[in-house]
């Protein structure tokens, strides 16, 4: 039996692993799905207040409280800024990390360097607003199939913007999780990921692949979770 820690990425919650969780539990692993600060069913808590420290606190915090050690964590999206942040301080608890069409980040960088004009966008809106919150995209962009678009769109809370705006501070701790793996999602890809796929053929990380859109857990829910208990 595995430990496995699903973490959204942004504009989602807990809600977007609902597919999946039953899945890995039937055969037979203990599954947990945080929400993250400002987002989800905590989206009354977001603020100005809340950045990437704030969401990798969440996660160190979860693993406390919930005495997890030995975990397959599986970050999705921007939640490869999060746990990227967390194996800082907490390398020795991840047995495995899984990066599900995640970004890959360099010390010093931000999510808004990933996302190009929208970035900027970011930026100006922070600027004039530390609390802004930017809304999230339609679920169709994402890959969401029609019939799920009214629960992903109707769930979806805006992202405080200090998560995308935050450098983060890394020292290359994500390097001694023995057990990495990327898995990109191909039809269609995200072009803002692109540069994240490339850092990961260039360690040559193990990588598989899902030909669907960005919410795998949402779309293709038992490809995805047969993936993880691979």
């Amino acid at each position: 039996m595995s430990t496995f820690v699903l973490v959204h990425g942004a504009w989602h919650g807990g809600w977007c692993w609902e597919r999946v969780t039953p899945l890995l539990e039937a055969a037979g692993h203990r599954v947990t799905t945080p929400t993250l600060t400002g987002l989800g069913e905590r989206c009354d808590l977001a603020s100005a207040q809340v950045n990437l420290d704030s969401h990798i606190d969440d996660l160190l915090r979860h693993f406390e409280f919930e005495r997890l050690s030995g975990v397959v964590l599986v970050a999705h999206s921007y939640a490869g800024f999060v746990a990227f942040g967390a194996a800082e301080k907490a390398a020795g608890e991840i047995a495995r990390l899984v990066l599900l069409d995640a970004f890959i980040p360099l010390d010093g960088e931000t999510m808004a360097d990933h996302v190009g004009e929208r970035g900027d966008q970011y930026r100006a809106a922070a600027a004039d607003d530390p609390g802004w919150l930017a809304p999230a995209p339609p679920a169709a962009v994402l890959g969401v199939a029609e019939e799920d678009l009214a629960w992903v769109d109707g769930l979806m809370t805006p992202q405080p913007v200090q998560t995308y705006l935050q450098p983060i501070a890394l020292t290359g701790a994500v390097d001694a999780i023995a057990d990495s793996r990327y898995i990109s999602c191909t039809s269609p890809g995200l072009p803002t990921l692109d540069e994240s796929k490339r850092r990961i053929a260039a360690v040559g990380m193990p990588t598989a692949e899902l030909a669907c859109g960005h919410d795998a857990m949402i779309a293709v829910p038992g490809e995805l979770a047969a993936l993880l208990v691979a």
